[in-house]
């Protein structure tokens, strides 16, 4: 990204205010801080929204100048807004394409640990979930996404954390498929754990739409402020609940 500029449409609020950021090929880089800032980011590389001002390459190419097919044939998204839909489990895992069998749905289910719980489901693969059919926890939404993903298998992915509702099975779950399926694999991460955040090859600290610091968290605990008033005010809600 190379001095990024949104604006909120219908408005003057800058979003992003000419970030520009740069990320290597299998790295992996969470990003923290300016909550709107990060999804704004995560919505740019699928072109769900384009930039007013500045450009988003992948590979060196302007996204503008590649097929929206391309880009997200490249680019899997996981955002906690759009985790499940209502239709089939096999629907929602492989969205109707039927280069997708069933069979390497499963594999996909099963990589991200979601395979134990469908079967358990009224009618397994078969069963209708979302608003309109069965109701799945967040762990069980966030899982059936990231399989959709991982039958996908995009060079780049975006991943946003749950946020709330995670036992520590679902934690050591995630921690497996992200082990597994994230290693070598260029990734965006809005993390809501700190073992998620200290995995990370860099951490992009955001202010008010721009990049303030970056780094692991070790060097950004050692010489950023922002970052660990940032990381206080993130992990420690019982501190703020005292008036601390």
């Amino acid at each position: 990204m190379q001095n990024v500029t949104v604006v909120a449409p219908g408005t003057d609020e800058v979003l992003l205010d000419s970030l520009s950021l740069s990320i290597a090929c299998g790295e992996q880089v969470a990003l923290v801080g300016d909550d709107r800032a990060r999804l704004i980011i995560a919505y740019l590389l699928p072109r769900l929204i384009d930039p007013d001002q500045g450009e988003v390459r992948i590979d060196d190419k302007p996204l503008p100048w590649v097929t929206l097919e391309s880009i997200r044939r490249q680019v899997g998204v996981v955002l906690q807004d759009d985790l499940v839909f209502n239709d089939t489990v096999s629907a929602n895992i492989g969205c109707g394409d039927e280069q997708y069998s069933l069979p390497r749905m499963i594999e996909a289910a099963k990589a991200a640990h979601a395979h134990n719980f469908i079967m358990k489901l009224p009618s397994g693969y078969d069963t209708v979930v979302g608003d309109l059919g069965h109701d799945l926890s967040i762990s069980q939404r966030f899982r059936l996404a990231l399989a959709r993903a991982i039958l996908r298998d995009p060079a780049i992915l975006v991943v946003e954390e749950p946020p709330e509702g995670l036992t520590e099975d679902d934690k050591a779950w995630f921690d497996d498929t992200f082990t597994r399926f994230l290693q070598g694999r260029t990734t965006i991460i809005l993390p809501e754990r700190l073992s998620t955040l200290r995995r990370a090859d860099r951490i992009v600290l955001l202010h008010q739409g721009t990049v303030v610091d970056q780094g692991t968290d070790a060097e950004l605990v050692r010489r950023c402020a922002r970052y660990k008033h940032w990381l206080y005010m993130k992990f420690h809600h019982f501190q703020d609940e005292r008036g601390a």
